[in-house]
């Protein structure tokens, strides 16, 4: 299996609520494959947060624009 469908499981492993301590007790893969999973799943959480915020943003924004 290639690094990028190792990769690609591994985060779906990270996105079904598995920490990342069962993942890497969990699948004996290469540390490298695994830290690049670990990080892409980390800016994935990152940025979903980051649109929740702006999303909350724009939200209260319109809200306030409606109220005049």
């Amino acid at each position: 299996m290639s690094a990028i469908q190792l990769t690609a499981q591994l985060r779906q492993l990270l996105n079904r609520g598995y920490s990342v301590e069962d993942v890497r007790n969990l699948v004996p893969v290469p540390h490298e494959v695994l830290e690049q999973a670990i990080r892409e799943h980390r800016l994935q959480e990152h940025s979903r947060h980051r649109d929740r915020l702006l999303q909350g943003q724009a939200d209260f924004a319109m809200r306030l624009g409606r109220q005049r």
